[in-house]
């Protein structure tokens, strides 16, 4: 169907070979997937959460999905990298939201960004889909520009409202040990590449996204819907 055939499309486009089970999300169900990682915030066009100032730290982000048939309660999941626990850490926890299936969520750094109805907080989901972005976004709310993703090598860590494990993306290089579990879906980025990581399929593997369609970044969108939305409207 359409998602069989944006694979062709992702192939066609980009040159990029699908693995073999792109189809099958790498979560399993009530988890998210990770999809977009924003570590670096590009020096031109690196507004990413729209509020009209680029921010070194603010703007870097963490993109969600659900990509499963049901609804999932997102309720006390965390994201963090790193330096959980220290100095100049990026943490983060859902407060009581859920995620229909399909539906993205974008969680922003959020230093220095302003504060209005459709940006969640720590505390409070946001009362509607973000104005510009078209998605549900969330702000960290982190207060020093110094607390934001190492640029030579970090990691997000996904984990469940116990605490557990869940999906873990790292790239560069770093001295600490990378979370560990039986169950957890670790991925290392290797792909070369400008603006973020960005998975093109469920199962698919995270590259930069200027190798998908030439663009730095689309928080809120998977890549190659927006691509059909260019051709479209180009019709």
């Amino acid at each position: 169907t359409m998602l069989i055939h944006w694979v062709a499309v992702a192939g066609m486009l980009t040159g990029i070979q699908p693995e073999k089970d792109e189809n099958t999300p790498k979560v399993v169900f009530p988890h998210p997937l990770i999809t977009e990682i924003l570590a670096v915030v590009p020096k031109d066009g690196g507004d990413a959460n729209m509020d009209g100032t680029r921010d070194s730290s603010g703007d870097e982000f963490v993109e969600l999905m659900s990509p499963h048939d049901e609804e999932i309660e997102l309720t006390g999941y965390t994201l963090s990298d790193r330096n959980a626990g220290g100095q100049g850490a990026v943490e983060f926890a859902f407060p009581e939201f859920t995620l229909e299936p399909g539906e993205i969520v974008v969680v922003f750094n959020g230093h220095g960004m302003s504060r209005s109805a459709d940006v969640g907080t720590p505390t409070a989901a946001p009362k509607e889909k973000h104005a510009k972005l078209g998605t549900w976004v969330f702000s960290m709310e982190i207060t020093s520009e110094f607390a934001g993703f190492s640029n030579k090598g970090d990691w997000v860590l996904l984990a469940s409202p116990s605490g557990k494990p869940v999906h873990v993306v790292s790239w560069g290089s770093f001295k600490e040990e990378l979370p560990r579990d039986e169950e957890i879906v670790a991925e290392t980025q290797v792909e070369g590449g400008q603006g973020s990581l960005c998975r093109y399929m469920f199962g698919g593997p995270m590259v930069g996204h200027t190798a998908l369609n030439g663009r730095l970044m689309s928080p809120g969108k998977h890549p190659i819907e927006s691509i059909y939305a260019e051709d479209d409207s180009g019709r």
